[in-house]
């Protein structure tokens, strides 16, 4: 078969742009140590990547939400924590006020002094706020401070919600964010607030008899042992969330490595098979090159 000047030179640049190009991949593999360049390249493991980086996205965002929860979930722990000591210490001192020693005004009034700050504490602790100014006990409601003392009646009284805010740790699952004053606090139908609020008034009205206040005593501790209850209740919900934490949080970590090693079998170069391809394009380039210089050298005039 003839070929004029024109195909034969057409052929041969195309056999060199097709080496250059090959070539050139090659390199860019080797200084990338990136096997696929553009999804072309390997649609299905691309598709594959595609998968693996989104779900490696989400893993990052659940770990972020686990570490931002724990720290949440701690500073609850320190206040229930703190609540727990205060109300047994306010337990303590109820159960002193029907003592002898305490039948005196002023031994009353040392009593009511020490309640009084322990009312305040459970007060400021239901009242807390995180480092974002929300308050953390005030259910949804982060705005709203938790407790306030009516001033028409004299009462504390709740002003949050009883929801709670959940928070996602993993694709199909959630874990509340907080604990609301209400449950911590609460016995029955009164608050621990209004319960120490009367007994602290009955201490320093001289005009309650012994057997008046043995009764307002009686009734202070069982709203107490109900508010301890409480209070250790909302612990162990506490503690139970921070393990189930820890658990998923480690479940991520296995994830994300199970991910790492999928990714760099659909991604990473192999050096060996890609200095192989590099040393071929090579060896073809040079080939089409000599090649075409001795058919440049083929012309008639030349032989003349």
């Amino acid at each position: 078969m003839r070929i004029s000047t024109s195909q034969m030179n057409n052929i041969m640049l195309t056999s060199m742009q097709s080496s250059t190009t090959g070539v050139n991949k090659s390199f860019i593999q080797l200084n990338s140590g990136e096997r696929m360049l553009k999804p072309s390249d390997d649609p299905l493991g691309a598709v594959q990547l595609m998968m693996l980086d989104r779900e490696q996205a989400d893993i990052s965002q659940f770990k972020k939400n686990i570490s931002n929860l724990t720290t949440q979930l701690g500073q609850t722990e320190s206040h229930l924590d703190a609540s727990n000591t205060a109300v047994l210490r306010a337990q303590e001192l109820v159960t002193g006020i029907l003592s002898a020693s305490n039948s005196t005004m002023e031994g009353r009034e040392a009593i009511a002094t020490e309640l009084d700050g322990i009312l305040g504490q459970l007060t400021d602790i239901a009242n807390s706020k995180n480092p974002n100014g929300d308050y953390i006990f005030a259910g949804t409601k982060t705005d709203t401070q938790p407790i306030v003392k009516d001033p028409a009646t004299g009462e504390y009284v709740y002003q949050g919600n009883s929801d709670q805010r959940e928070v996602q740790v993993a694709e199909s699952m959630s874990i509340p964010a907080n604990q609301t004053a209400d449950v911590m606090f609460s016995n029955g139908s009164d608050n621990i607030f209004n319960t120490l609020d009367s007994v602290i008034n009955d201490l320093r009205n001289p005009a309650i008899d012994g057997s008046n206040l043995t009764s307002s005593v009686t009734q202070a501790q069982t709203d107490i042992k109900s508010t301890l209850s409480s209070i250790n209740g909302a612990l162990t919900d506490v503690g139970g969330q921070q393990n189930s934490l820890t658990m998923i949080s480690g479940s991520h970590d296995d994830n994300k490595l199970i991910n790492d090693k999928l990714i760099g079998d659909v991604k990473d170069l192999d050096y060996s098979q890609a200095i192989l391809e590099l040393n071929t394009q090579m060896a073809a380039l040079q080939a089409t090159q000599m090649t075409y210089s001795k058919v440049q050298n083929l012309s008639l005039f030349k032989l003349m």
